[in-house]
This record gives C-alpha cells, structure tokens and sequence, in this order.
C-alpha cells in the first residue's frame, strides 16, 4: 500500500511539472487614461504575456453629445519599443456607415467602400487613424487621438519565460 502511495504521488507530481498552466479567461493586463497614465494593471504586465505568446485585445471608445460607441479590436501586429511601450497595428477596415437612429450599420453609403481605416495604438494612450482612398492610393484624413485604452491578455503560458524576443 505504501508503495502504491509513493508511485501515486510520483506519477502526480511529474504530471504536474508536465503540465503548461495557461489562464484562458480574458482579463485586463493594462488599461491607461489619454495621457497614457496607469488605471489599472501594468505595462510589464502587458510585455510579459505578449512575450509568453498571449492572444491580445484593445478596447476603447467615445461619448459623444448624443451617442456612444465602443470597440474591441485583435490587433494584427504587435511591437514592443525599448522594452517600455507597446505600439499595435490594426487590420485595416473597409469603412460602414452608422444608422444612429436604428442602431445599426450597412454598406449604403458605396462611396465609403473604397476608403479604409487604418489605426496604430500605443500604450501611451496614442490613437493615430488614417482613412486611405483604396481607388486613388492616397490618405484622405488623418485624425491622431487619444484615448483610454484597455489592454485584455488571454492564453498566458506560464511555462515561456518572458525574455525578450531579440538576439543579445
């Protein structure tokens, strides 16, 4: 009996080493204000889990006169600059209008299919946006913002150390 406790608890112990431990749940690893300022979480925090592989998402938004809006983007590229700020490129969007009073959007507008948005985002609460003429090649605004933007982080794998991703 005493021997089967030992191989038990040996077998257990080495499936535990084993085992990757990764948080599934979408939580928030950073969230600052529009001047870049910390609300919660940390920006190590943030540079660790995108090192460990973390799958990554931003929200922010707006409260206008009348009407609000908020977004949730994956972005599709990620930097980290001198191991301080993180910058995010999202996937470019081909433009829909809104119907405020349906709460809806479409396509209606055609004249808004040929532009696309595009949008870099930094940890600093940097919220640069372009809209680019696909027809003509060409930017046709360019509205550089800020905003308070918060960071989700899901999938860490705590098993990757969180070095940094560049030869020494």
């Amino acid at each position: 009996m005493r021997k089967t406790s030992i191989l038990l608890l040996i077998v257990f112990s080495l499936f535990s080493c084993q085992t990757k431990k990764t948080d599934s749940n979408w939580s928030i690893a950073y969230k600052n204000d529009k001047s870049g300022n910390v609300l919660l979480g940390s920006k190590q925090q943030l540079i660790n889990s995108i090192r460990k592989g973390a799958s990554i998402k931003i929200g922010w938004g707006g409260k206008g006169k009348s009407h609000q809006i908020e977004h949730i983007a994956e972005p599709i590229w990620i930097a980290i600059l001198d191991e301080k700020e993180v910058v995010a490129h999202l996937d470019p969007q081909v433009l829909s209008g809104t119907d405020w009073d349906a709460l809806s959007a479409n396509y209606a507008d055609s004249l808004l299919v040929k532009s696309e948005w595009r949008v870099v985002i930094t940890t600093k609460g940097e919220f640069d946006a372009v809209w680019y003429d696909r027809q003509d090649y060409r930017v046709t605004k360019h509205r550089p913002q800020n905003h308070v933007m918060t960071w989700f982080i899901k999938d860490v794998d705590d098993s990757i150390p969180a070095e940094p991703l560049f030869n020494e």
